[in-house]
């Protein structure tokens, strides 16, 4: 429900020595220099050669990703129908084969499949022989009931969605490092599986990034603790060496990004990696031989501490080729990233699957519902704040006008698009706010708001700058923690910050229970839960036609 931070939580240690390219060409200085590697010439496979096939951060991207969330190196890619194609054609010339994921399958996902609680995607995982699956951090964004269900299929609690009944996930998901207090994981999930690959025992073993806890909503994940990824994998190592693995895989939804020129570096390449990466490959059990990683949306390929470790940027655009050769000597891993092409055939079967819910989803989406005078960004521009969250904020403050609300707050990372000029449709808003949270009013003296405000500055390198309404503030960047905010400058209601007055705020669920690290929120007292974010949003739009981006509320000075 925020940006990714790009960059694992796990401890850092310093350390580019050993980081070594794997089975891919030496960074280029330019994007032209980027050779294509796709699922063309594959070479053919040796004696007790094993090869799995990944992906991380699909979100539900069934229909091909547009702008540059849909290229690779400047190459178009991604597409479920392509991805299933490329897929069948590595399937086909590697037999001793298993697809995997490494989480964030679902959640933040386009319309097509998000309105249908991300079922379609779940389908399309099943039709392409999905074997086993980490967690991601949106996977939880409904919380550990929802992902339960995802898991053993049934109805949504609103009801069934339309086509075949939806079965639930054929493959398990992997949760290794997420506990309840009595060591349990959340029902439904285990922590590991074993894949019968070419006659080898693989053991394939799933975590999801620490930072899950204060990224999704608290109330769904209630009781349950995520630990340190790397120790979980190690944890499990000995059960699955003796359940007869001849070597491990993990999959871990937390990752790193190598770094320099965007447009230069090679989707193959270990250019100046992130220490966090090489932190995590000498962190983990010498039995572990890759390491498939996710969440940051980058794409790598590296060689560290003799162990394999990549990831294949995002939404089906890459799918990283791993090889494991087994001999007397042990196992070999080598891994490359394969670009998810357009210039294949798509397979029909997947695209009969996303047009049935893009057909059913359709007369929604299409609905006009507002009019942009301009453009809305998500991102911030001149102000600290979106322009965007801005109007969702006022949407919010609208929504709630009953129990009088003075002023209202958006979370940055809640906001997933932009909004364009001219009609505005519910395809749009959706696609722009998709987490379905509810609006919530909660009382919260002055002195809380400005410990609140304050709080947006918690990590002073990537502050997270809330979006509000009926409140503005001038602030400091290069004052002390703590500080950071101009107590006299701040206005509520037109009026000067009372510090001991009670004032009643809008926001939604997820910031009133603590989210995003805001705290101050949960202190809040007379909780109202109001109608859901999107169908504030709605009526605010249809309430005011035609709308514009607001004036700065926040000032830096």
């Amino acid at each position: 429900m925020r940006p990714h931070r790009f960059a694992v939580v796990l401890a850092a240690a310093a350390l580019l020595a050993g980081c070594a390219n794997n089975d891919g060409p030496t960074p280029p200085s330019a994007p032209d220099a980027i050779p294509l590697v796709a699922t063309d010439d594959l070479p053919a496979a040796e004696g007790d050669e094993v090869h799995l096939f990944a992906f991380n951060d699909l979100h539900g991207n069934l229909q091909p990703p547009g702008g540059s969330t849909g290229k690779i190196a400047g190459h178009d890619a991604g597409g479920a129908a392509f991805l299933a194609t490329h897929l069948a054609r590595l399937r086909a010339a590697y037999p001793a084969g298993a697809v995997v994921s490494v989480g964030d399958n679902v959640g933040a996902s386009p319309l097509v499949s998000a309105l249908f609680h991300d079922e379609p995607t779940i389908d399309f995982l099943n039709n392409i022989g999905v074997t086993a699956s980490a967690v991601g951090n949106h996977e939880f964004d409904d919380g550990v009931v929802e992902l339960a269900r995802i898991q053993r299929g049934g109805c949504a609690p609103d009801g069934c969605s339309p086509g075949a009944p939806f079965t639930g996930a054929a493959f398990p998901y992997l949760a290794a490092n997420v506990t309840d207090a009595e060591g349990a994981l959340p029902p439904q999930l285990r922590p590991w599986t074993m894949l019968d690959v070419g006659g080898h025992k693989i053991g394939v073993v799933g975590t999801v990034t620490q930072e899950t806890a204060s990224i999704v909503l608290p109330e769904g994940i209630r009781g349950y603790s995520f630990g340190d990824e790397v120790d979980a994998i190690n944890h499990y190592v000995p059960q699955m060496r003796a359940a007869g693995a001849e070597t491990v895989v993990a999959l871990l939804h937390n990752g790193g990004g190598q770094r320099g020129d965007a447009d230069a570096l090679d989707y193959n390449g270990c250019a100046n990696i992130s220490p966090d990466v090489a932190t995590v490959a000498r962190r983990a059990d010498p039995a572990v031989s890759a390491i498939l990683s996710g969440h940051s949306h980058q794409s790598y390929v590296c060689t560290i501490d003799g162990k394999v470790i990549t990831q294949g940027a995002s939404y089906g655009r890459l799918i990283t080729d791993l090889t494991l050769r087994f001999g007397s000597d042990g196992v070999h891993a080598a891994a490359v990233n394969r670009v998810v092409t357009r210039d294949v055939e798509p397979d029909r079967p997947t695209e009969d699957l996303v047009a049935f819910y893009d057909e059913q989803s359709r007369p929604r989406a299409q609905r006009v519902v507002g009019t942009a005078t301009n453009p809305l960004p998500r991102a911030a521009g001149a102000a600290p704040t979106s322009p965007l969250g801005d109007v969702i904020a006022d949407s919010m403050l609208s929504a709630t006008a009953g129990d009088h609300p003075v002023a209202a707050f958006m979370n940055p990372g809640g906001v997933r698009a932009d909004l364009p000029a001219g009609p505005v449709t519910y395809g749009d808003i959706f696609t722009a706010q998709p987490f379905g949270n509810q609006v919530v009013t909660s009382t919260l003296t002055g002195a809380q708001i400005l410990r609140l405000l304050e709080q947006q500055w918690a990590d002073p390198a990537e502050p997270t700058v809330l979006s509000t309404s009926g409140l503005t503030y001038a602030y400091s960047a290069s004052a002390a923690p703590g500080a950071k905010v101009i107590a006299d400058s701040v206005r509520i209601a037109g009026q000067p910050l009372n510090p001991v007055a009670a004032y009643r705020i809008a926001t939604n669920s997820f910031l009133a229970s603590g989210g995003d690290g805001f705290s101050v929120f949960a202190e809040g007292r007379d909780n109202v839960p109001g109608p859901s974010d999107l169908d504030a949003f709605e009526a605010f739009l249809n309430r005011n036609p035609t709308i514009a981006a607001p004036a700065a509320r926040v000032e830096q000075k």
